[in-house]
């Protein structure tokens, strides 16, 4: 597999929750720079790292997948430009390093935002990935952003009704159940 199939079979992974593809992409000590407004589960490194990351992408969005743009490789990094496309039909919990989670009801709306992705490699693995995200673009598509009446009436019921305290419980739990599964196979 060369290194452009090797990034898109880790982001198909991603959006799957291909545990066997993620092995086969991902060197152990593998380190996800973007882990930092993620479950805390995410921040593992390897294989469970990335699990978790997964289950916290597919809590919240459904028929999720990254299409290539373009990519580029050598023999020390992958560069894949992207779409990424989803519908929200699950909360997204945002983790804001530092900060409370912040949970978004879902809007049944679709996205497709563009990102860049790097992964370095050692040993012929992902060893590690940063991104750029266009995190607001995807927030105004799924309706979040700009703040609206109808939007500060949504974000409002849903903290009141509890929903937003429940999901980000719901969702921390998923993150360390897909991080303890990876573990344990």
């Amino acid at each position: 597999m060369d290194s452009l199939d090797l990034a898109m079979t880790h982001l198909r992974a991603m959006a799957d929750g291909d545990v066997e593809a993620a092995r086969a992409c991902l060197h152990p000590d593998h380190l996800n720079h973007m882990a930092v407004d993620e479950p805390p589960a995410a921040a593992q490194h390897g294989v469970p790292g990335f699990m978790a990351t997964s289950a916290w992408l597919r809590s919240a969005f459904s028929d999720l997948s990254f299409d290539l743009i373009e990519g580029s490789s050598d023999e020390h990094a992958t560069f894949a430009h992207v779409w990424m496309r989803g519908r929200q039909t699950g909360p997204f919990v945002v983790f804001p390093p530092g900060g409370a989670p912040v949970s978004f009801p879902a809007t049944g709306r679709e996205f497709a935002v563009r990102q860049a992705h790097v992964f370095r490699l050692r040993d012929g693995l992902h060893a590690e990935h940063s991104a750029v995200r266009d995190d607001l673009g995807m927030m105004t598509q799924l309706g979040h952003l700009p703040p609206s009446p109808a939007s500060i009436a949504r974000m409002a019921r849903w903290n009141i009704s509890g929903g937003a305290r429940k999901s980000v419980a719901s969702v921390v739990a998923s993150a360390e159940g897909a991080a303890t599964a990876a573990t344990a196979l």
